[in-house]
């Protein structure tokens, strides 16, 4: 049966398992580029650094993605929904996605499947962004109500 409080736990808990399997990925990365590229493939046109530069950053921002995702599931269970610092929870979560964005299309050109990656990361950044604008009205007209007696 549907609960509100364990619906709010599950995604928390998926929120911290996503930031534990970036961090793991983190320390991982230098073997999975390795893997990646193969054994014997020299950096000649410099894509093993892109490629690094590239998941680093992601990470990074992945990560930063993930604190701000728990900041706004705790403001939940708090019953603060419709507050302005969710509205700005959303907006660098969108910026977040967009920065992933701009990092796989750099990459793209060394490896082009990345354009498809920087294109998925890019649509769901716009996503992100059409839930803030709503977002941002439902807490307007909170505000409203909230002055009209």
């Amino acid at each position: 049966m549907y609960d509100k409080y364990k619906s709010t736990i599950v995604s928390i808990a998926a929120t911290f398992l996503f930031a534990a399997l970036v961090t793991v990925a983190c320390f991982l990365l230098p073997f999975l580029v390795k893997l990646y590229l193969g054994e014997a493939y020299t950096d000649a046109a410099g894509i093993r650094t892109a490629l690094y530069i590239c998941l680093y950053f992601s990470a990074a921002s992945s990560l930063l993605l993930s604190y701000l995702l728990l900041r706004i599931l705790f403001n939940i269970r708090k019953a603060v929904v419709f507050a302005r610092e969710n509205v700005r929870y959303v907006r660098y979560i969108s910026w977040c996605c967009f920065a992933i964005s701009a990092a796989f299309f750099a990459l793209g050109f060394f490896i082009p499947f990345s354009f498809v990656i920087s294109f998925a990361a890019a649509f769901i950044g716009l996503i992100v962004r059409v839930v803030k604008n709503l977002l941002n009205e439902a807490v307007d007209i909170k505000e409203e109500n909230d002055l009209t007696i």
